[in-house]
């Protein structure tokens, strides 16, 4: 995918769908790829597939990993308050 990056690998649709959701809500284009042609076997057979690789615009690469790394720590610090309550 010329012009574009990998940015990373989800575990399944639902973490993929959760990472392009808020990529997108940011106006970040994201495109989806299956790891292998098994993946896309997995959804007609167990629902969902897993692995799916995420790719941004090269030039977008350093925000959307900003943005994902943002998400990361709101998420830890969330969750640190909830375990102190």
């Amino acid at each position: 995918m010329e012009g574009w990056a990998f940015l990373m690998q989800a575990y399944n649709d639902i973490e993929a769908g959760l990472v392009c959701g808020l990529l997108g809500a940011a106006s970040i284009p994201v495109r989806q790829k299956d790891s292998d042609s098994l993946a896309g076997g997995m959804r007609v057979v167990g629902g969902q597939a897993y692995e799916i690789n995420i790719y941004v615009p090269e030039k977008m690469l350093p925000r959307a990993r900003a943005l994902l790394a943002a998400a990361h720590r709101k998420e830890a610090a969330e969750r640190e308050k909830n375990e102190l309550t």
